[in-house]
């Protein structure tokens, strides 16, 4: 007579079996990784016994792949074969390489006969396929219409678009053209100092250079020859000549992250340091530009002055930073808005100031320190826009709820002491 199992019984005896062939499969892959790490050891020392009887050549001949020497540098490991095979470059010279042929036919020259140009030529960045192209202001000087060289060799002629004096950016649109190879755009964002970083322009009429260096120093505020201040400049050691001026800053994946815009150097040659605006910042300014032909940018009409340490402690300010109201345009949009300057006249430098009056220590929601916060916190509005502004003022912090902004101008940007 057979035996009936209970209930109980059949299902200790399921949960057994499952719990033995659980056992078996971990048992399984516990010994193929011992095995794998055996053959893995194995080759290892098998290895080791190549390159130390034959050098790491005879690695690469034992795989079918025989190089004739092998370069060990600075950008790592560069194998050279008779045949001028994949192995010719290391990795580094081809991801150069790889970034000059991605975007090489997105940047032209721009041939300008006009005087007040900076060389005659300089460089441009094709912004569409239609033909929008951003370069420099400076680039274009007071010329209405250009002639622009491809790197195929056919060439078009472009004309004025419109401009920004602030940030030296200026649109041209080439004429007779509609599949241009435009240049692909990200963000400056993720940037990181010491960062690689490539050029292409045509310093001194040597057109499609490339250069390279690194991301030297991020968010920089530039004060131009014309008195104007831009923020958050990326500043690069990539040697940049005249010629490169309105050309792309590119990143490893040969996309732009910034345009070529001055050379800050002692003598005027490119030994100096080189900045270059995000590309955020150049996207945001073209296409305003393209949409109405001029960009309106908000100011505060004031004559400032950024605290620092000596004016902190003359005042005896419980602050670290600031910007002074030294004079307010009368009946002007700081005026209407409730700001106040100062009474007690002071030598400074060869200026002259008015202490006593409000400190800036925020617009918005972003904090006032320094020229940099407040140029920054301006950056992006228009004329006309209203900010919250508050100010320290006798000894207490009050807020002026909607202070109307002027239009920035070449002028009033230069009502700024430092």
């Amino acid at each position: 007579m057979k035996k009936r199992f209970t209930f109980s019984e059949l299902l200790i005896l399921i949960v057994a079996s499952f719990l033995s062939l659980a056992i078996l499969i971990l048992l399984y892959f516990w010994t193929s990784s011992l095995e794998r790490e055996r053959e893995t050891d194995s080759l290892k020392r098998a290895l080791d016994m190549v390159i130390y009887k034959g050098g790491e050549s005879e690695i690469f001949r034992l795989a079918g792949l025989p190089v004739e020497d092998i370069k060990y540098g600075d950008e790592g490991l560069s194998l050279y074969e008779s045949s001028q095979g994949s192995w010719v470059y290391s990795a580094e010279e081809t991801r150069r390489i790889g970034v000059y042929q991605k975007c090489r036919d997105s940047v032209v020259q721009i041939l300008n006969s006009s005087e007040l140009s900076d060389s005659g030529q300089g460089s441009g960045v094709i912004l569409s396929g239609d033909g929008y192209i951003v370069t420099n202001g400076h680039v274009i000087g007071s010329g209405e219409r250009f002639t622009v060289n491809y790197s195929d060799g056919s060439t078009s002629e472009a004309t004025l678009v419109g401009s920004d004096a602030l940030t030296d950016i200026a649109i041209i649109k080439a004429e007779g053209v509609s599949s241009l190879e435009k240049m692909e755009l990200t963000t400056s964002e993720t940037l990181a100092v010491g960062q690689s970083l490539f050029a292409i322009g045509n310093p001194y009429g040597y057109t499609w250079s490339l250069t390279d260096g690194v991301v030297s120093g991020l968010d920089r505020m530039v004060f131009t020859s014309s008195g104007n201040v831009i923020p958050n400049m990326i500043q690069t050691d990539a040697m940049i000549n005249p010629g490169n001026s309105g050309g792309p800053l590119l990143d490893g994946n040969g996309r732009m992250v910034g345009l070529i815009s001055s050379i800050y150097s002692t003598s005027g040659s490119a030994q100096g340091i080189s900045f270059a605006l995000p590309a955020e910042t150049v996207e945001s300014v073209a296409y305003e530009i393209i949409k109405s032909g001029s960009l309106s940018r908000g100011w505060i009409d004031v004559l400032s002055v950024q605290l620092n340490p000596q004016i902190i402690e003359y005042l005896n300010l419980p602050l670290s930073g600031g910007i002074l109201v030294s004079q307010v345009v009368p009946a002007g949009g700081a005026d209407r808005g409730g700001l106040r300057g100062g009474s007690e006249r002071a030598q400074y430098g060869q200026s002259v100031i008015y202490l006593g009056g409000d400190i800036i220590v925020k617009i918005g929601d972003r904090d006032i320190n320094d020229y940099t916060d407040y140029f920054s916190a301006l950056f992006s509005t228009k004329s006309g826009d209203k900010v919250d502004i508050t100010v320290y003022r006798s000894g207490r912090y009050i807020t002026l709820d909607n202070v109307e902004l002027v239009e920035q101008t070449e002028e009033n940007t230069r009502w700024i002491l430092r």
